[in-house]
């Protein structure tokens, strides 16, 4: 990677040359639960639209895909009007739980729930409604461990360690874990801060020796939906489509292993807390290959007062 990449103000300096724009929600144009979508970010979409292309959102929450669209619908997002499409890691999860048999034996078709399910969120239930899985309380009786958004008695953690005790225990069965939620923190309060999701859960079991199956970006099957929603809209070639994210371990690395071109945004999101803490250089510095997008930009939004410019 150049030492001083270009930085483009915002998505309109990229989009001409796609048909077809995939954005990630939390730090793209959402800014959480609490804050909503982020200034700017709904005329942003609009003005995507209609120009003629086909935006697609594809987030990694594990709610499922209608709940996310009525959400934004009380934000003034409109489908058609701002977005096409939108799909959920709860989406790519209850696909899979209904049509496709998970990599390990699952002879008693019983999972337990990490975590308990978050005050704040819709049950995992809704998730597993008319699957072969079934929850049970008894941990000695499951096949497999399935992660629920972490929290303590309903608080979301800043800290992932506060959950290790409670890992390590769980190892002692040596279940196999489902992660529907790849990220490590996602943005939530008002302001906006990091909190630990399940993808913080996953690594640390795995870093103790446990097997993790990942659902969600940027695993494949979430990047082949959102294709194939894209071709339904008549945008047939993963070239034709750029994915627009702010966590270089999951939206840019999942879209460059299908061929998608990427889009990294350096001041809202995950990366800007990134850069917040270490600086840009050192944070562009250790982004590995797989991670490194083909553009960045400020913001998803334009700012007429910003210049494309070196950092």
């Amino acid at each position: 990677m150049p030492a001083s990449p270009e930085i483009f103000p915002g998505i309109t300096h990229l989009s001409g040359r796609f048909r077809g724009i995939l954005l990630d929600a939390y730090g793209v144009f959402w800014g959480s639960n609490e804050f909503g979508l982020l200034p700017g970010a709904k005329e942003a979409m609009e003005k995507l639209v209609s120009s003629g292309k086909i935006v697609g959102i594809l987030s990694n929450s594990t709610q499922l895909a209608l709940k996310e669209i009525h959400k934004l619908n009380r934000h003034g997002l409109e489908r058609g009007k701002h977005f096409h499409f939108l799909q959920t890691s709860g989406e790519v999860a209850r696909s899979i739980f209904l049509n496709e048999k998970l990599p390990f034996e699952t002879p008693k078709n019983r999972f337990f729930l990490f975590g308990g399910a978050h005050p704040r969120f819709s049950s995992h239930e809704a998730i597993f409604q008319d699957t072969r899985y079934m929850e049970t309380s008894d941990i000695d009786e499951a096949d497999f461990i399935y992660i629920a958004v972490p929290h303590i008695n309903g608080e979301d953690q800043e800290n992932p360690e506060v959950f290790q005790e409670e890992v390590a225990r769980i190892k002692l069965r040596n279940l196999p874990m489902v992660c529907p939620n790849p990220d490590q923190f996602a943005h939530e309060g008002n302001p906006p801060k990091a909190v630990v999701r399940q993808g913080s859960i996953a690594r640390m079991y795995e870093k103790i020796g446990g097997q993790v199956f990942y659902i969600g970006k940027p695993y494949a099957r979430a990047y082949e939906m959102a294709m194939d929603d894209f071709k339904h809209e008549g945008v047939t070639h993963s070239s034709d489509v750029l994915m627009v994210g702010d966590t270089p371990e999951t939206d840019i690395r999942g879209a460059r292993s299908l061929g998608i071109a990427s889009a990294l945004i350096t001041q809202t999101g995950i990366m800007a807390d990134r850069i917040h803490c270490a600086g840009l250089e050192s944070v562009l510095r250790d982004l590995s290959p797989c991670d490194c997008p083909d553009y960045f930009i400020g913001r998803f939004i334009d700012d007429i007062h910003a210049a494309s410019q070196p950092c």
